[in-house]
């Protein structure tokens, strides 16, 4: 085992050195008129992958929410010149892929393809947000899609209990409404609505181009400039300034009844204020000591141990501004006691330093070793750059992950752990029958909320 881990080592030590030299000799900050563009020169491969960075997302929605999503989404139902299929035909012509990915505090646009069709297709992606116009027959079969899922979700528990425990866990502050909307939402929107978000953020917002790929793809420069009309005149950047909301001292319990449910999903998790997303390779440790794996503390107490789950799962991390920590498991509806017990002990006896040091060993090797797996596309390696942008961050954080998470000691985690995954502070979130209901009660008050709560 010590030799696996010290050639382990020592290949993510080679492979850190190497990703590091190879992006200080190929990452190019250039400047298209007033616009920030970032350059990974890549000429290993005819492709190419951009991203366009805005600085601003789901936060500028207003009243009706769902909207800046809506809009990088459905840029391709037509524009005054192209329906839906003739857009479609032409993109899938060059074998593109694009879409966009909408948080509340920013949102992206992602292009890749071949490396000689750059040219027509930044031409057709160009078009769409300067042109699309979201027709009205199109768009309402697209709500009724999206609203037929939603009306559904009762047959996805798992998928129900997330996006409720993501809107509790984050109440008080500005993050907890979804980025997609809900159905009182998604009913308001329209084609004038969409095209005006759209507008906003081609006007207004601050952008940014990563782009990879040999040095033909920089020929899209007039295309960006002119064609997108994106110059660098918009400057608009969201910040965000809000009160923290108070920690808990004892546990929230929700449980969102399911009358026929044969299962308990269950979600464990708090919001992460902004100290306390700092030391984000200390965090990502002690999430994935408690689940991160089939080696880790949690699957082998609640699965191995005590055959008491299919799988689970650890997380904590944060954006720029807030953070989350979270547990996600499910369980048999009779043993739901004895799961929040045995995951209750757990912590507990983390948090008091019970650490077997080859379980540390283990879960530091483990997302060590994981790491540059993400990195193995050089697309991979622009939504990092992207993201440590938006962090204000420098590029450098990029290689020291894996050497800072080895160095962490049994004391560090322990810390860490005892205030993250602290249970008094937890938001616990059941979906599951509502006979559950008095078992919950046997770890505080419990508040029933409905499904339609969420949608």
């Amino acid at each position: 085992m010590k030799t696996l881990i010290v050639l382990l080592a020592a290949t993510l030590f080679n492979h850190s050195l190497w990703a590091k030299d190879y992006l200080s000799g190929k990452v190019k900050k250039l400047k298209w008129d007033n616009l920030d563009v970032i350059y990974l020169e890549d000429d290993r491969f005819p492709s190419y992958d951009l991203n366009i960075y805005f600085a601003d997302g789901a936060l500028s929605d207003g009243d009706i929410k769902g909207t800046t999503e809506a809009a990088f989404n459905f840029m391709s139902l037509g524009t005054r010149r192209f329906n839906r299929q003739d857009i479609s035909d032409n993109l899938e012509f060059f074998g593109v892929l694009y879409g966009g990915r909408v948080t509340h505090e920013f949102s992206a646009f992602k292009v890749s393809g071949l490396a000689k069709d750059i040219v027509p297709t930044m031409k057709k992606i160009c078009h769409l947000f300067q042109d699309a116009t979201f027709p009205k027959r199109d768009l309402k079969k697209e709500k009724k899609r999206i609203l037929d899922s939603l009306d559904n979700i009762s047959g996805n528990p798992g998928a129900l209990a997330s996006r409720a425990f993501r809107e509790l866990s984050l109440q008080g502050s500005p993050f907890s409404y979804p980025v997609e909307g809900k159905i009182r939402d998604i009913k308001r929107w329209s084609s004038r609505l969409l095209k005006k978000k759209l507008n906003y953020f081609n006007n207004k917002v601050k952008k940014r181009i990563y782009i990879t790929g040999p040095s033909k793809v920089l020929e899209i420069k007039s295309i960006i400039n002119n064609e997108c009309g994106w110059k660098g005149q918009a400057s608009f950047e969201r910040e965000v300034s809000y009160k923290e909301p108070d920690e808990l001292t004892k546990p929230r319990i929700t449980l969102i009844p399911i009358k026929k449910a044969n299962q308990a999903q269950v979600r464990i998790g708090r919001f992460l204020g902004k100290e306390e997303i700092k030391n984000e390779e200390l965090l990502s440790l002690s999430a994935h000591y408690l689940g991160g794996g089939f080696t880790s503390r949690l699957m082998r107490v609640l699965r191995v141990e005590n055959g008491l789950t299919y799988g689970v799962g650890a997380f904590a991390g944060g954006q720029k501004q807030y953070g989350r920590a979270g547990i996600s498991t499910s369980t048999k509806i009779e043993s739901l006691e004895k799961l929040l017990n045995k995951t209750k002990e757990a912590l507990d006896l983390a948090a008091a330093g019970k650490i077997k040091e080859e379980d540390l060993d283990r879960a530091q090797g483990s997302l060590a070793g994981s790491y540059p797996f993400g990195f193995e596309s050089n697309g991979a390696y622009l939504s990092q750059l992207q993201f440590l942008d938006h962090k204000e961050l420098p590029y450098s954080e990029l290689f020291h992950f894996p050497e800072r998470v080895r160095g962490f000691s049994k004391d560090d985690v322990q810390k860490m752990t005892a205030k993250i995954f602290d249970w008094n502070t937890m938001d616990i979130v059941i979906v599951g029958p509502p006979s559950l209901s008095k078992v919950l009660k046997n770890y505080g008050s419990v508040s029933v909320k409905r499904i339609k709560d969420f949608l």
